[in-house]
């Protein structure tokens, strides 16, 4: 599980330049306001659900969840009336959106896992000024660390 979450946060950080803060989602918008500990915009990564099948010999496939929280501070108007300028600011959260989809929907960086795909997207609702849309995506993922390694041959 960890080797998918690192080569997520790796392909992030490779491209999305817009991230400033690429990490593992441990709660760093949840329980530190007002001073979160993250640069804005922020990408943060997390497993959240799989479901496991037996594939035999002590190896399971699961359905993996990934979600990749984006989180941005708003600080610019983006009324009707605001200046263009200030528009795009306030909705450059949406460019960096469609850069994280493209940069993961169809991505695998290992053998272990599947192509991650899009499954969902949510804005989460905030009252500090901090926007968050999650997006999930899903792929398989491999595990054969329970299975038995068999006893080295020795040659006489």
């Amino acid at each position: 599980m960890e080797k998918l979450l690192q080569d997520v946060q790796a392909r992030l950080l490779q491209k999305v330049p817009a991230l400033k803060y690429v990490d593992e989602d441990w709660g760093q918008l949840d329980y530190y306001a007002p001073n979160h500990p993250v640069k804005w915009p922020c990408g943060l990564v997390d497993a959240t659900e799989a479901t496991w099948e037996n594939e035999g010999k002590l190896v399971q496939l699961g359905l993996v969840q990934v979600k990749i929280r984006v989180a941005d501070l708003k600080l610019s108007n983006s009324s009707g009336a605001a200046p263009q300028g200030q528009k795009d600011k306030a909705f450059a959260i949406f460019a960096t959106l469609r850069e994280v989809y493209k940069a993961l929907h169809g991505w695998s960086g290992d053998d272990h896992y599947s192509k991650l795909i899009r499954t969902r997207s949510s804005r989460i609702k905030r009252n500090d000024g901090v926007r968050i849309y999650e997006t999930m995506f899903t792929c398989k993922l491999k595990d054969a660390s329970a299975m038995p390694v068999p006893a080295s041959i020795k040659l006489a």
